[in-house]
């Protein structure tokens, strides 16, 4: 082999092989410094292509070709995200890079008729999702009419809101599909995913990405830790991580509650707290209690054995001491003092994350709104937005740091018990509907009679569904919510589209006014049926938890293809109902799933006063995970938020709503090669299901053993004419 011709890493360095460099190449940035065969680069707004070798041998027979170095320019359209320029040097030339590919197609009969149908039923589950979910918009004409000022709306015997103009009487401008669509659609779900050929295929794709990041780790491990040492600028702590799932009453951890319990009995030992007139020294007294009993074991918050696969006694350690009244006096928003204590303990939580003690983050906390009273939304609003009188942290509870969640409870077997008013009918499920979503679309059609509202609703990025999944459920199929008078629970799914198909409603009427849109991304498979991760697949962004995918292949590979997010929390499943050791969060990312780390509840799950970054070691040591893991788990934390686009152009690149390859390496600190692995394995599994599903498979296994000779004769080849004289070893004919 001439010393001209020397791959990188060689003793010169490279230099004969890219022209023009001096001195060692740094792993993967030596492959910008100059255009080779097949690059890209954009010059003067316009992209090129330049093709040729890079000693300048003339190609081509074109007049009106235009040589650069001898390099010959072709006009072309603006490439694909797997070879993306950066405006001012190149994109790293894809040959050069080393990736594992999977064997898409991978020997004789390995596509079957199973794997068709397979294949077919997947394409069938992504059409039912766009129809939920990314479908049709409103029309032009339909969103002119919405920006009026003359909306009337009212909530139809589906259950779902509707909105009228009076120009057109009678006729709906926002509409969704109805219930009785998606029982029909969402029974025919469970079916497919159900279908043994389906969970086969849907396996074997699985075990393939693991197999694949595996290899691609062997391979790529080290080049990866160089590029990543090589991204000056930022770190681990520098770059911004997202706490996706943290609940509001829950967000302190122990040892700030307790202090702060401690500082408010020395401070406002006299301040009323309670509505019968007594204080804060008084209610202590009569449990009995004083100072030397605010210890963190004393407050019996913090999870333990007791709380596992024990929904009840999980939900009871929200109140210190097990008592009602501290978690009202403490953890509430509407209480005797307008819930000060509460506020000022979150801006404890949030004042970490605006000053990035310890590093750089941000947090998605939810609030509640239970749907059991109308004026729920106004307390909530007047909370928000008060501008609370504190010496350290005044202000409203808003924050550059803080995206505001709603958590909605499943409580119909509570609201379902409230006492009936005289001349009142029996209570039904509509109320609730109706108390969840009426002064939403009041506030949004008519912002100056509901300010308060209106205002809140502008910090508001997405609504939550949470309860115990493993409850007892009422099996349901089309029936309407005024129809549903019954104290039983009903099913998970059906609850799920009502809050979908009025949320749906309400986002096409804020997004023809101008007004942020609110995503929807509940609890699931937490607990209870894995098959309630069929109805979030169908009607959700992301979700929070989703360890139950582990127990339904098929709906973990649709999971894969549609990069539904999953905000997962191993040290809360660990204490409530997966094991860490069990847990499948690995599994996912290694995978290639949409997968990030959040904290679900401090107090009663973390030991330390940054939980974020707790939740991040353990995952680490515990899963084995890299720092190239770590900081592509962090990345991921940002694509799933809700914070605005200007925010995460910020953090992730101002072109990264195009892609993972389009993130800038330089802010996310994850290597290229990683997000190009990623990029590239996801955009492989579409084509292989696609053409599959098309009849193509046969044609194109044909094709692929040609190439996959072709190209195993070529590696025997350069590997032959390398030796002067080819040795002896066993099994040499076999090349």
């Amino acid at each position: 082999m001439s010393n001209d011709r020397q791959p990188p890493g060689s003793p010169n360095g490279g230099r004969g092989f890219y022209p023009g460099m001096g001195g060692p190449p740094d792993p993967i940035n030596y492959l910008r410094e100059v255009p080779l065969r097949g690059s890209v680069v954009r010059t003067n707004g316009d992209w090129r292509r330049f093709d040729s070798d890079n000693e300048g041998i003339r190609t081509g027979n074109g007049e009106d070709d235009e040589y650069i170095g001898g390099l010959r320019e072709i006009p072309i359209q603006e490439p694909p995200a797997r070879e993306r320029p950066s405006q001012g040097e190149l994109w790293p030339h894809r040959e050069t890079l080393s990736f594992t590919r999977s064997l898409i197609f991978y020997g004789a009969g390995s596509i079957t008729a199973e794997s068709e149908q397979a294949c077919i039923l997947l394409q069938e589950a992504r059409t039912l999702r766009k129809k939920y979910h990314g479908g049709k918009g409103t029309s032009v004409s339909e969103k002119d009419l919405l920006k009026s000022a003359e909306l009337d709306f009212m909530i139809g015997q589906d259950g779902t809101v509707e909105i009228f103009h009076p120009t057109l009487p009678g006729q709906n401008l926002v509409t969704v599909p109805s219930i009785a669509d998606f029982s029909q659609d969402y029974g025919r779900l469970v079916e497919m995913v159900s279908e043994g050929a389906m969970r086969s295929f849907c396996f074997q794709r699985l075990q393939m990405l693991s197999a694949s990041f595996k290899m691609h780790l062997t391979i790529n491990g080290t080049i990866e830790r160089e590029e990543q040492s090589n991204l000056l600028g930022t770190d681990f702590y520098r770059t911004m991580k997202i706490d996706n799932h943290i609940h509001a009453a829950a967000a302190p951890s122990a040892k700030q509650f307790v202090e702060f319990v401690r500082r408010k009995l020395e401070t406002e030992p006299d301040t009323v707290v309670s509505s019968d007139g007594r204080t804060l020294v008084q209610v202590f007294e009569d449990a009995g209690l004083d100072k030397d009993h605010l210890t963190i074991d004393a407050f019996d918050v913090l999870a333990d054995y007791s709380v596992y696969k024990r929904f009840d006694n999980f939900n009871s350690k929200y109140s210190p001491f097990r008592m009602a009244d501290m978690r009202r006096i403490f953890l509430k928003t509407t209480n005797h003092i307008n819930g000060r204590y509460f506020a000022e303990l979150l801006k404890i939580v949030i004042d970490r994350h605006e000053k990035s003690k310890g590093h750089n983050s941000a947090c998605e906390m939810r609030l509640s709104i239970y749907g059991m009273e109308r004026h729920e939304w106004y307390d909530l609003a007047l909370w928000v937005l008060r501008d609370w009188q504190h010496e350290d942290f005044p202000g409203p509870m808003t924050s550059g740091n803080n995206r505001w969640h709603i958590q909605i409870p499943r409580l119909w077997r509570i609201f379902s018990q409230k006492p009936i008013r005289d001349g009142q009918p029996q209570r039904s499920f509509l109320e609730m509907i109706e108390n969840l979503f009426v002064p939403l679309f009041e506030a949004t059609l008519h912002p100056e009679q509901h300010p308060e509202v209106s205002e809140l609703l502008k910090h508001i990025v997405a609504f939550d569904s949470v309860d115990d999944e493993g409850a007892l459920e009422e099996n349901c199929s089309c029936q309407r919510p005024h129809e549903w008078t019954t104290k039983k629970n009903p099913s998970y799914w059906w609850q799920l589209y009502f809050l979908w198909s009025n949320l749906e409603v309400l986002n096409h009427l804020r997004e023809a006014r101008g007004l942020n849109s609110i995503a929807f991304r509940p609890h699931a498979g937490e607990t209870g049926d894995p098959m309630h991760l069929a109805s979030t697949y169908m009607l959700c962004q992301s979700i929070n938890h989703g360890v139950g995918l582990d127990m339904q292949v098929s709906l973990q590979y649709l999971y894969y293809l549609d990069q539904i997010g999953l905000a997962m929390s191993p040290l809360s499943n660990n204490f409530l109902f997966t094991k860490i050791a069990d847990n499948p969060f690995a599994k996912y990312f290694r995978r290639g799933m949409n997968v990030t780390i959040s904290t679900d509840d401090p107090l009663l799950f973390h030991m330390s006063d940054d939980a974020l970054l707790e939740e991040y070691s353990v995952a680490r040591a515990t899963f084995d995970l890299s720092m190239t893991d770590i900081m592509e788990i962090a990345r991921n934390s940002v694509m799933q938020s809700g914070f605005e686009v200007d925010f995460k152009k910020n953090w992730l690149g101002s072109d990264y709503q195009r892609g993972l390859t389009f993130c800038d390496e330089k802010i996310t600190h994850v290597p290229l090669i990683r997000a190009k692995f990623r990029a590239e394995h996801l955009a492989l599994e579409h084509m292989m299901v696609h053409l599959i599903a098309a009849g193509k498979g046969d044609a194109v296994l044909r094709e692929m053993k040609v190439q996959f000779s072709n190209a195993r004769d070529a590696h025997r080849d350069v590997l032959f004419d390398n030796f002067e004289e080819v040795p002896s070893f066993p099994e040499r004919g076999q090349l």
